[in-house]
């Protein structure tokens, strides 16, 4: 999905978050027992193992080898296959699967047509895609928090494609070339932590992005005052009076069909 790591630090926290938006996405793809399944971006394998408990063969295509270990060890006697690769390299082969979803995972391809015309390479010729994709809101003006104080830090920082992925008409005119047509709605899901700091600690500092990203916020000096900036904003719009963090984040639950 992207260059780095995603089985660095601790992915699992957010995995329980998107496991909602999981099951509204192997519902949406209607599977029947015996289909072939394309999990694209796995991570902890929830839509794998949610559609593999349909009756489906799933395979699972993860880039991080200790997710894909994650999966493996969940998957216990269900009919999945765990493998490596990314959205632009699956390594299956043409017309294969009946159905290729991706849980908030394809958005992360630096390539955005490439991706999505490998999808459609793999996709039977009645095969569906369906993807989930974050609507701009609360989830992106915290990212764009540490994202302003790295640009200021660095010059620049490549947070990979613009792409408009929760535009249908921008799926559209990706997909369209392939002999897709884009169907959609917009979903809510809440991302819930016990406090803002544990909302810091696991959605942000813990996280593979926070890894990768927060240490240069650090070096230059600047990382405290990015945490206090992070946690003054979840205090005052999303702390309940118990003290809890719910954020309600509206996501894009797109499906391409031939």
């Amino acid at each position: 999905m992207s260059d780095f790591d995603w089985g660095k630090g601790s992915y699992e926290p957010t995995a329980a978050d998107l496991l909602p938006a999981a099951r509204e996405l192997v519902t949406a793809a209607r599977i029947q027992p015996g289909e072939h399944v394309v999990d694209v971006g796995a991570g902890t394998g929830n839509v794998a193992l949610l559609a593999a408990d349909l009756g489906a063969r799933v395979t699972a295509v993860e880039p991080a080898t200790r997710l894909r270990e994650v999966i493996a060890e969940t998957a216990l006697d269900r009919d999945l296959t765990v493998v490596d690769g990314t959205a632009a390299s699956v390594p299956l082969p043409d017309s294969s699967a009946d159905a290729i979803l991706s849980n908030f995972a394809v958005i992360f391809a630096p390539d955005p047509a490439a991706a999505l015309a490998e999808l459609a390479r793999v996709a039977r010729p009645t095969g569906r895609i369906l993807l989930t994709s974050w609507q701009p809101g609360v989830l992106s003006k915290l990212v764009g928090v540490v994202i302003a104080a790295l640009r200021e830090v660095t010059g620049s920082v490549d947070m990979g494609t613009p792409f408009n992925w929760h535009d249908p008409n921008a799926l559209s005119d990706l997909l369209a070339p392939h002999g897709f047509t884009v169907s959609s709605r917009t979903l809510e899901l809440d991302v819930v932590t016990a406090s803002p700091a544990e909302y810091w600690e696991t959605r942000i500092a813990t996280h593979p992005l926070g890894i990768e990203t927060l240490p240069v916020l650090e070096k230059a000096g600047r990382l405290d005052e990015v945490r206090n900036r992070v946690l003054h904003m979840l205090d005052e719009n999303w702390t309940t009076s118990t003290g809890e963090v719910r954020l309600k984040a509206q996501y894009l639950l797109a499906t391409a069909v031939r």
